[in-house]
Parts: structure tokens; C-alpha cells; sequence
């Protein structure tokens, strides 16, 4: 499936971003040390993305200011600020105490928003009919569906022919699809709250918003399913009011998640909300270090495993790293799709037979779909895709691995003199 949202976002010194321009794709990745602006950047992505902001009256720099807060990116802006969003037809330039809004929406959202609705402190009253349908999720989701596969054939969805209460429905379902999901780096902390995150969310305690609605998804996340099958971590997560508990099947016990590795407190929640917004239909996903805590091969299967899961759905990923393992494992999945579709186009059966036992067809990945950009310390953001290569260049950001190779050859040389 081919990606139905792309953006492009133009950044000029904006906290520790200096220069960037950058164009979201199906997967796009965004890599570099640490303090260097990915998180930001991810951010504004997601602000830019959430049909709130979409619906920021022109001029009201305020309100924009109150998305950054939430997301405790709320940096001053200087004289020559300046964030533009390019998304479909409409443009978005924000600079300091101004915010003005150019071109059009797609056609479906104009079709929408000429149903009059302008705030969002007037949902419920608008929607008390919808909202008070006992199937609204089902009805919602099955139009959601619906709505989402035929824009994926690429056929037009002429919402002037709904009722009134159909179109209403498709709002709402639509609202909730492009309600941008952030999972935060932070995740551990609801972790330790696993069985009271209501309390949590409903204390005094001052936690960024970013953290609180993250928290609110997992809670949705769980009461929705009671059992996650991690598979390639072979673990089987039970979530209960009382204790949620994890059986490894390894070793075939039971633990308290509340006495679970901080790779597992990490990768749980994580999971759990990843697989319950691709269910949902969520059009934009953004997780911060997905690898934390994790050893490079447990990175590996799940970065797999979650471009396997996108695969099937309409959901663009947007992931921030510290990883070249992250790249790497972007870099095979776009040969295996190059190597495979090579195969399909002779008819190999025996060579595609061959690819399957490694790569699941829906985990494959078009280099096309990929975007990856290097975060450097001087504010200026990169892209890395290399065309020739077919490839994220991963391969000219480990090093790492470069330093300790120099270091051991240099120490083989001596060792060989003496």
C-alpha cells in the first residue's frame, strides 16, 4: 500500500534546529546524536498532522504556541523563526506572533468542515446523536475502513450523497484516524504506573501532555486487549485490573510486569499502543527510540515486525533514533524488496520461495518510501537517502564502528611489529 499523507516541513532556527527541509514519506527516519532537534522536528510533525491545528483560525499564533506546550517544545520564537508546513494544497507559515494559513484542504476536508464545524469545544453538542449510538465505534470504523480502502484504489468519495448523521460519523472516525499517536522516549514512566495510570493522569503531578496521552492510549491500548503476543520477543502479555503479568515461554513462568527488564517496560507499552493505533486506522505514528534498552538483534525483529504490521495498513511511520541498526535494517528490507520484485518480474519461484523464508512480502520496503535524515550538531538536518546505492546510508554513519575498527587495526600493526 501506497502512503495516502505526505507533508513537508521547513525549519529555520527554531531551538536546536538551525536548517532543515524535510519530506515525510511512508517511513521516515530521523537519526543523529543526542540534543540535536529529531524529537522537535517529530514533533511539529505531529502538531502538523492533528486536524485540531488544521483548524487553527488564521492568525492565531497563540493557539499554534499552545500545540508546542503540549508537547513541551514551546521554544521562543527569535525575529527570523520561521516553520512552514506544506501539506496537500494548504500552507502553513508560522514565524513570530503570526500564523498564516494559504490554499485549500483536500476536497474531502472541505466537504467536512462546510458542515459548519469551526471549534472543538462544540463536538459533543453537534455530535450528542453520534455519540449516543450504542455501535458508534463498529459503524465508525467499518465507514473508516471503508473510506480508507477505496482511497487507496484510488477512487473519489463523494461525501455530499451522506445523511447528515452518516457525514458526521465520517468526521468523527476521521478526526480520531488523523489524531496523531506520539510515543515518547519518557515511556518507562508509565510503566511504573502500569496497574494506576487513571490515578496518574488524574493526579496533580506535572507531567507533559505528550506523556499523559500516551498513557491514555495504553490504557485504551489495554482494556481493548487483554493479551498481547509479543511473538518474536516470545513473550505473552496479560493485562488485568489487578496485576499485569508476562509468561516467557522460554523458560515457560510467569513475572510481574512491575519486576520486568527495563527492555521489556520499555518494548510493552510500546507495542501495545503501536499495534492498537494500526488497528484503529491511525494515519501517523511517531515513536521516539524505539531500541531503548533493547540488544541489537531484539532491535532488529522489532523494527521488522512493525514495518510487517504498516505493511497491511494505511499508517505512515515516523521513527527518531540514536541506531545505525535502525537504518541497517531499513537497508536490507529495500534490497529484499528489489531482489524479490526482480524475482517476481521472471517468475522465480524457487528464489522467491528462497526470500520468503527471510522476509515476509508485506515487510518489504520501496526505497521511494523511505526518507532518512541525519541530525547534526550544528543544527542542520540532512538527507541521506542515497539514490545510487538504493540505501538510508547507514552505512556512512556508524562510526562507531569505524572508530574501533581504526583503533584495532592500529593495535594489530603494533602488535605485529613487536
Amino acid at each position: 500500500m501506497k502512503t495516502i499523507v505526505q507533508m513537508r516541513i521547513v525549519i529555520h532556527n527554531f531551538g536546536p534546529i538551525k536548517e532543515a527541509d524535510i519530506e515525510t514519506k511512508r517511513y521516515t527516519v530521523f537519526i543523529g546524536q543526542t540534543s540535536t532537534g529529531k524529537s522537535v522536528a517529530a514533533k511539529l510533525i505531529s502538531i502538523a498532522n492533528d486536524l485540531d491545528f488544521m483548524m487553527l483560525e488564521n492568525g492565531d499564533f497563540k493557539g499554534f504556541v499552545g500545540f508546542l506546550a503540549k508537547y513541551s517544545i514551546d521554544f521562543p520564537f527569535n525575529k527570523d523563526t520561521e516553520i512552514k508546513f506544506f501539506h496537500n494544497k494548504a500552507t502553513w507559515t508560522i514565524r513570530k506572533d503570526s500564523l498564516d494559513q494559504d490554499g485549500e484542504f483536500e476536497s474531502i476536508w472541505n466537504t467536512l468542515h462546510s458542515k459548519n464545524i469551526k471549534k472543538k469545544d462544540a463536538y459533543l453538542e453537534m455530535f450528542e446523536d453520534v455519540l449516543s449510538n450504542d455501535n458508534v465505534d463498529a459503524v465508525s470504523n467499518k465507514m473508516l475502513s471503508d473510506f480508507m480502502q477505496s482511497r487507496l484504489q484510488g477512487k473519489e468519495v463523494n461525501l455530499e450523497n451522506f445523511s447528515d448523521f452518516d457525514s458526521r460519523m465520517m468526521y468523527l472516525a476521521l478526526r480520531q484516524a488523523n489524531n496523531p499517536v506520539y510515543i515518547p522516549a519518557e515511556r518507562i514512566l508509565i510503566s511504573i504506573f502500569t496497574n494506576s495510570i487513571y490515578s496518574l493522569l488524574a493526579s496533580e503531578t506535572t507531567i507533559p501532555d505528550s506523556i499523559k496521552r500516551f498513557g491514555s492510549l495504553y490504557q485504551k491500548a489495554k482494556s481493548k486487549e487483554k493479551m498481547l503476543d509479543i511473538d518474536f520477543m516470545n513473550i505473552i502479555v496479560r493485562f488485568s485490573k489487578e496485576q499485569d503479568t508476562i509468561h516467557i515461554a522460554n523458560d515457560d513462568v510467569d513475572i510481574d510486569f512491575s519486576k520486568a527488564s527495563s527492555g521489556m517496560q520499555s518494548i510493552i507499552p510500546m507495542w501495545s499502543v503501536f499495534c492498537y493505533s494500526v488497528n484503529e486506522y491511525r494515519r501517523n505514528i511517531v515513536i521516539e527510540e524505539p531500541e531503548l534498552n533493547l540488544f541489537p538483534t531484539l532491535q532488529v525483529a522489532l523494527i521488522k515486525k512493525m514495518i510487517e504490521k504498516i505493511g497491511l495498513s494505511s499508517t505512515n511511520l515516523v521513527i527518531t533514533t540514536h541506531s545505525p541498526y535502525i537504518l541497517s535494517v531499513f537497508d536490507n528490507l529495500i534490497y529484499a524488496y528489489d531482489v524479490y520484485s526482480k524475482a517476481l518480474r521472471k517468475m522465480d519461484v524457487e528464489k522467491l520461495e528462497r526470500i520468503v523464508k527471510f522476509f515476509s512480502p508485506n515487510g518489504l520496503v520501496c526505497f521511494d518510501d523511505v526518507a532518512a535524515y541525519s541530525f547534526d550538531d550544528n543544527g542542520i538536518v540532512t538527507y541521506i537517502n542515497d539514490a545510487e546505492t538504493r540505501s538510508t546510508g547507514a552505512y556512512a554513519l556508524d562510526t562507531a564502528s569505524n572508530e574501533t575498527t581504526n583503533v584495532f587495526n592500529v593495535l594489530l600493526a603494533i602488535d605485529n611489529e613487536l
